[in-house]
């Protein structure tokens, strides 16, 4: 997925996030910016953080030290498989989720609003 930003800094938090795929926080994000001599501001990095975990374009979720994180992702529904080594983020899709789901809306009565599910483990790159 290319999603094309309004400004050169916009693109390019999206482009590190892109070639990453792993949880980064916006000062991470800043620091591989500034690493790489590109000089976009910290506000700036926090702006596009929101703007596609609005658009559905990321997905944010907070970490051990309770900083927010976030991976770029796919729109479709769906979970992650995240490696404990590297840190790389995979989608996963869900259909066996969705038979659980299915059974608690169906033989439970549970009314389910949202759900989210992450699965932690090594990578095959990394074993």
């Amino acid at each position: 997925m290319r999603t094309t930003y309004a400004t050169k800094p916009r693109e390019q938090v999206s482009a590190v996030l892109r070639r990453e795929k792993r949880y980064l926080s916006a000062a991470e994000i800043h620091a591989i910016l500034r690493k790489s001599r590109t000089n976009v501001s910290l506000s700036t990095v926090y702006r596009t953080l929101d703007l596609l975990a609005g658009k559905g374009e990321a997905s944010a979720r907070v970490d051990e030290r309770g900083e927010t994180t976030f991976v770029v992702c796919d729109q479709s529904h769906h979970h992650h498989a995240v490696c404990n080594t590297c840190g790389k983020v995979e989608d996963v899709s869900c259909e066996a989720i969705e038979t659980v789901a299915h059974a608690l809306r169906s033989h439970h009565g549970f009314k389910l609003a949202d759900h989210e599910m992450e699965f932690f483990g090594t990578c095959g790159a990394c074993r």
